[in-house]
């Protein structure tokens, strides 16, 4: 009996055109996503890339120490193709990649032929790997991130790129943290 009135039901919906209301008002993770993202500093490390895991981490916990509010977490995707894909749907903001993939990004070689035109910055760099941020992350997002980071910069030899790097540019709030230069923060995160 149950599932007769069940059936009937559904076929009153679809038949009175609400199914976009049923739909709205079921239950959908994205709205906690979509916060969860905005609450915490998410870094994208992908498992294919060790060495750039281990970065991400180091990073992150120096991030974690010295700006506690910024909730920073490393995010690993299982490969680099991954990463590209969360960076290009701005499922995230920043990503630490090798100098090969950032290289192999820009150009949408293997593995990233999905992804042309990535609207990426680079942030810092340290040898062998880069922070690299989209360009939509705020100036003072990426200035608090990038003097934060470069106060580590003799053990992490860390340096931001002036000129940019691999068809990137270079980030502009990272630019004013290289050059020492001071960068206003909105009045409801000075607080």
């Amino acid at each position: 009996m149950q599932r007769r009135r069940f059936i009937g039901s559904a076929v009153a919906v679809l038949a009175a055109g609400l199914w976009p209301v049923a739909q709205a008002l079921a239950h959908t993770p994205y709205a906690q996503w979509d916060l969860f993202r905005k609450r915490n500093l998410q870094i994208l490390t992908s498992h294919s890339d060790l060495p750039g895991d281990t970065i991400g981490d180091e990073w992150v916990d120096f991030l974690r120490k010295k700006l506690p509010l910024s909730r920073a977490m490393v995010s690993r995707a299982r490969d680099v193709a991954r990463v590209a894909s969360l960076l290009k749907t701005d499922q995230s903001k920043l990503a630490v990649l090798s100098y090969q993939h950032a290289q192999a990004m820009m150009k949408a070689a293997a593995p990233f032929e999905d992804y042309p035109n990535m609207p990426l910055q680079i942030m810092l760099d340290n040898g062998t790997h880069v922070l690299v941020a989209r360009d939509d992350l705020p100036l003072h997002h990426g200035f608090l991130i990038a003097v934060t980071l470069l106060e580590a910069a003799g053990p992490m030899h860390l340096t931001v790129p002036l000129e940019g790097k691999f068809g990137m540019k270079v980030h502009p709030g990272a630019r004013a943290a290289a050059r020492g230069e001071k960068v206003e923060l909105p009045v409801s995160e000075a607080n």
